[in-house]
C-alpha cells in the first residue's frame, strides 16, 4: 500500500508505495482509510518534539471503512463506516473499567512508541518494521483497536466528521471536565482545531462570555462565527489585562489549547480567584512550565490536565451534536489534499495558515 513515511525528523515525508500491512490481530480492525485530518500533534512528531521512533506513519483523525476484523472483535463488522479516536482504550485496565478510558494505562505505555498494544507493529517496508502514530492514517489502510472506533450513521459524510477523532473529542473532554455552570465566563487560549471545537461546545453548554485568544485575525474571526463573544489578539494587546477587563477580574475558567509554555503561563495568570484552568494543548515533551506556587495556593486555583474524551461514550454524543447542528466540524477544515500533496499541508500547518487539513484518498 501507499503511505507517507517520516524517516528523519524535520525532513519531508516520503511517499512510499511498497508498505506491507499485516492482518489485524485479536481486538484489532483493519480500515480502508477514506480521509485523515492533520493535527499539530502530527507536526510535533515530524519535528521530533514528540519523539516517536522513525520510520513512522502519523495521522490520527481517521475516518474509513472496516475492511477486516481480528479475532474477538464485536463492536464493528466489515463494511461499517467508522471514525477513529486518537485514544485507543484497552477496555480492561483499571482506568478503562472505572469510566476513565481516555486515560487507559495500557495505551499510555505504547502511544509514543508507535506500536500496537502488544508492543509490535503492523507495518513493514522491505521486511523492516515501521511505526504508526495513533493509527497511522496517512496511508491507504490502517490498523487500530476496536475500542477506538465508532460507527458513523449512513447519511453522514465521512470527510465531514474525520476531525472528531482528535479536535472534537479533545474539545468535548475539556468542556466536560471543566463542569461549566450556566453563565460562567470562559477564556479559550488558542483558536486551532481544538480551541474552535471548545468554543462551539461551550456555546452548546450554556457558557456566558466566551473569550477567544489567538494571534491570527482570520482565526479569531472564525471563533466569533462559532460562538465566541469576545476576541483578543495576543500580539496586539496585553492578554492578561484584557481578559480581566472583559471578565471583571478574571475568567471563571480558562481552557488552554495552545500547548506551549507561554500560553500555559497566560492561563494561570488570567483566571479569577477560585477559578479553574484546564490544560488541553500538548506542549513538547521536554517543556517545563514555571508555576507561581504561592499565588496558586492563596488563590485556590484548580489546575486540571485533560487528555481528550472517552471514545466509546463521548464520540457517539459528538456525532449526535453534529446531527443536531450544535457542533460543525467542517468549520475547522481549511483545505483538502491527496496523500501525494501531504507535505504542502504540513507546511501550511507549521506556518499557522491552516486549522485542519484533510488528507483524502483518491
Amino acid at each position: 500500500m501507499k503511505a507517507a513515511v517520516l524517516y528523519k525528523y524535520n525532513e519531508k515525508l516520503k511517499i512510499v508505495d511498497n508498505v506491507k500491512i499485516d492482518e489485524p490481530k485479536a481486538g484489532e480492525v483493519k480500515l480502508k482509510v477514506v480521509t485523515t485530518g492533520m493535527c499539530h500533534s502530527d507536526v510535533n512528531v515530524f519535528e521530533g518534539k514528540t519523539p516517536v521512533p522513525t520510520p513512522v506513519v502519523a495521522g490520527h483523525e481517521i475516518a474509513g471503512i472496516v475492511e477486516e476484523i481480528g479475532e474477538g472483535v464485536t463492536r464493528v463488522k466489515p463494511g461499517d463506516r467508522v471514525v477513529s479516536a486518537f485514544i485507543h482504550p484497552c477496555g480492561k485496565c483499571r482506568n478503562c473499567v472505572s469510566g476513565h478510558e481516555n486515560l487507559c494505562e495500557v495505551f499510555s505505555q505504547v502511544r509514543l512508541k508507535g506500536t500496537m498494544m502488544d508492543g509490535t507493529t503492523r507495518l513493514r517496508i522491505d521486511g523492516q518494521p515501521v511505526r504508526a502514530f495513533l493509527g497511522g492514517g496517512f496511508a491507504e489502510y490502517s490498523i487500530v483497536g476496536e475500542n477506538a472506533l465508532t460507527v458513523v450513521p449512513p447519511d453522514m459524510d465521512l470527510e465531514k466528521i474525520a476531525v472528531l477523532g482528535c479536535a472534537g473529542l479533545t474539545g468535548y473532554g475539556a468542556v466536560d471536565l471543566a463542569k461549566i455552570e450556566p453563565g460562567e465566563t470562559v477564556a479559550v487560549i488558542g483558536v486551532g482545531g481544538v480551541g474552535l471545537s471548545v468554543i462551539q461546545l461551550l456555546k452548546a453548554s450554556g457558557a456566558g462570555k466566551i473569550i477567544a485568544l489567538g494571534t491570527k485575525k482570520w482565526k479569531l474571526e472564525r471563533a466569533i462565527e462559532l460562538g465566541a463573544t469576545d476576541t483578543i489578539n495576543t500580539e496586539e494587546t496585553d492578554p492578561i489585562n484584557a481578559i480581566k477587563e472583559i471578565s471583571n477580574g478574571g475568567a471563571d475558567v480558562v481552557i488552554e489549547a495552545g500547548g506551549n509554555e507561554k500560553t500555559i503561563q497566560m492561563a494561570l495568570d488570567s483566571v479569577r480567584i477560585g477559578g479553574r484552568v484546564i490544560l488541553v494543548g500538548l506542549p513538547p515533551a521536554n517543556a517545563l512550565i514555571p508555576i507561581k506556587e504561592a499565588s496558586i495556593v492563596r488563590n485556590g486555583i484548580t489546575i486540571i490536565g485533560n487528555y481528550g474524551g472517552r471514545p466509546r461514550v463521548d464520540m457517539p454524543r459528538l456525532l449526535d451534536m453534529v446531527k443536531l447542528g450544535r457542533y460543525d466540524p467542517t468549520k475547522l477544515v481549511t483545505g483538502k489534499y491527496t496523500l501525494d500533496e501531504i507535505n504542502e499541508a504540513v507546511k501550511l500547518l507549521q506556518e499557522g495558515e491552516a486549522i485542519r487539513s484533510l488528507i483524502v484518498q483518491k
